[in-house]
């Protein structure tokens, strides 16, 4: 009876194996629509005669040189500014997804007021949808 308890058991593991499923195109999207809002902050910034570090645009695609140029010390104050950071009225309407783009934008080294600027309109929304 162990036996047919055992083998039964066994039986139930076994499982199909399956290809490994590709990435949704909707992921290619997202990332797109974020790097655009990216690129958008990183010009502005420097626009406004501000310090822009590459790594606002590291891992966008066209930007595949970008490296992360921010000591460990400006990257920890970054973070600490976009945990800090209030979020704009157009933020907030867009929900949590737009509230974690609008916090990278900072981390990556956004200054907080352009990230405000960038944050308004279409270019964040549709970032957000992804």
């Amino acid at each position: 009876m162990r036996i047919i308890v055992l083998i039964l058991g066994l039986a139930g593991c076994a499982t199909a194996v399956s290809a490994p499923v590709p990435h949704p195109q909707g992921r290619t999207a997202r990332i797109a629509a974020e790097c655009r809002l990216l690129e958008v902050a990183h010009a502005e910034t420097l626009a406004r005669g501000l310090d822009a570090p590459s790594d606002i645009l590291v891992g966008c695609p066209g930007h595949e040189t970008a490296r992360d140029t921010m000591p460990l010390k400006a990257q920890s104050a970054a973070l600490r500014r976009a945990n800090a950071a209030v979020l704009p009225p157009d933020v907030v309407a867009n929900g949590p997804q737009a509230a974690r783009l609008y916090r990278r934008m900072i981390s990556r080294g956004v200054p907080e007021a352009v990230a405000a600027t960038v944050s308004t309109g279409a270019l964040l929304r549709d970032a957000a949808r992804g």
